[in-house]
Formats: structure tokens, sequence, C-alpha cells
């Protein structure tokens, strides 16, 4: 517990908004016990408008490192003294490492999701037609490994379509190889998009609330399809269930939101996270939720 703590306390923490909902301090905080380190994991909702003074805070009270998560991932962008080779191909942060009053900013989530897509569905995305919804911080993570690994094409929805438009022509612009196009955010057009596809993604935040509809129609869903939902809370959205009820492969983002755990993990502390203690914590903590 905190109180336990000493003055010379690390501190962590993650920056969002909401942020209420979040599970990385049951399994960053198991990290640190089971290390035996001095050090603790907060969580701080920050609304926008408050994102530039509580990141200067936090980098004058000497926090060691923070998470980043919505909708401040590319906004912080602007507040680092450093970026990553990560986060300068992806342009959007969820990781920040504060050292010798520095800042720099890298990007896990892409290779967190791609760990969990590999060992959780066991996909290769190489060759595989991938639609992808949502077009912010994370999608734009997302979107860069897919590509890397060999994608043979990302096809991009989102309600705001400039944001689907310009991700999809910067991911042809950085990688060549990999088709991209973005379709309007209508039912009749993504149906037709996902009986194309291989793998479906879900990068949106869609889900996430009671109220949230399926984003697809489930008809729609067919058995060559996998399905990845970045939504970890609840842990059944209403498009897992769907493809559940298909028999279709598919995953929600708890496996990546472990690894990108891991990585940030390693980034603060120039440790190796100990994996199977973040596991375990953090299913203990979904099932609390």
């Amino acid at each position: 517990m905190i109180s336990k703590k000493s003055g010379r306390t690390e501190v962590f923490g993650i920056i969002g908004f909401p942020v209420k909902h979040t599970l990385s301090p049951h399994f960053q905080n198991a990290a640190f016990a089971s290390l035996g380190m001095d050090a603790v994991y907060i969580p701080f909702e920050v609304p926008p408008e408050k994102l530039k003074s509580s990141f200067a805070s936090i980098k004058a009270l000497g926090f060691s490192g923070i998470n980043v998560t919505i909708p401040h991932k590319q906004a912080v962008l602007s507040l680092v003294d450093e970026l990553s080779p990560e986060v300068k191909g992806i342009g959007a942060a969820n990781t920040i490492v504060f050292r010798n009053g520095k800042a720099k900013a890298y990007n896990t989530d892409g290779e967190g999701f791609i760990r969990s897509l590999k060992n959780d569905l066991k996909i290769d995305p190489k060759g595989r037609s991938v639609l992808l919804f949502g077009c912010g911080g994370a999608a734009k993570a997302i979107a860069f490994v897919l590509a890397r690994e060999g994608a043979r094409s990302i096809t991009f929805v989102d309600q705001a379509e400039k944001r689907a438009k310009e991700l999809s022509a910067k991911t042809k612009k950085d990688f060549r190889r990999c088709g991209t196009k973005y379709i309007p955010f209508l039912g009749p057009r993504i149906d037709e998009e996902v009986w194309d596809s291989d793998l479906l993604v879900n990068a949106s935040p869609m889900g996430m609330h009671k109220a949230d509809a399926c984003i697809v129609d489930p008809k729609a869903l067919h058995k060559g399809l996998a399905v990845y939902d970045i939504v970890y809370n609840p842990p059944v959205t209403p498009l897992l269930k769907a493809a559940k009820k298909k028999g279709i492969k598919a995953s929600n983002g708890l496996g990546m939101l472990l690894y990108q755990g891991v990585l940030s993990f390693e980034f603060f502390t120039g440790k190796k996270a100990p994996v199977s203690v973040m596991r375990a914590a953090l299913k203990e903590a979904v099932k609390k939720c």
C-alpha cells in the first residue's frame, strides 16, 4: 500500500479520461512487489483541458514514468523531449519515461497487440486482409505493426472519416507493400467488407458501455474470420458475444493490455518483467470487475 512507502519510493502511473476502469495498477504493483521494489503505480484521471498542466506537474514532482491512454496518446507528443523510433512511425505514445529531467515517449501498444494476436489467437497477420475499426492512438500502433508484419491489406473505418483517410494514407506511405483503403461508416458497406476480411480488429471504444451495439451485423461474421476486440472491460463485448455464437476464433484485449504493460514495465525499470506474476494479478483483477 502507498502508506507503507518511503521517501525514496519511485512513483509511476497512468493518465487518461476516463481511467477509473483501468486494470494496469493491479499487475504493475504486483510486479513491483514480486521484485521487492520500492515503487508504486497510481491511476490519475486527467481531462483533455488539463493535460498540459498535469503533465508538467508529474514531471516536476519527479515521477519515474507514466502510461498514457485515451484520449491523450497523440496530444502528449507535444509535451515530451524525445520520441522513440516507434513513436515517430506510429504518431502516438502510451509510455513516458522520465530520466535526468527529460521525458521520452515510447509505444508498446503495437508490440503488445502483436504478441497477444500470436500467443492468444495463434494468428500470424502475414498475408492476411484486415478490417480495422477506429483510427485513434491504439489503432495507429496496431496498423503500424500489422503492416510491418506483412498484412496483405488493411481497410480502415472510423466515425470520423477524415481520421480513417489519413491513417490509410500514412500506412500506405510507410509500408508500400501493404494495400490500404478507407470506407465510410455505413452498415452495409462495413458488412460487405467483413465478408472480404480474414481478421477484424476493433480498436475503438465501442463495446465499453452497456448500451453499445455490435459494431457489425452478426450475420456478416463468417467462419474464415478471426476477431480481436481491444476492449477488455467488459470482458465479453457484443462483438465477441456474436463471434462466439458463430464459433469464430476471438479474443478481447486483456492479452494486449498484459503485454503492453510488460513492455512498459521494462522501459520503466530496466528490469525483466515477471510476466507470470503480472498475468496472475490481471486475471484476479478481472474476476472483481
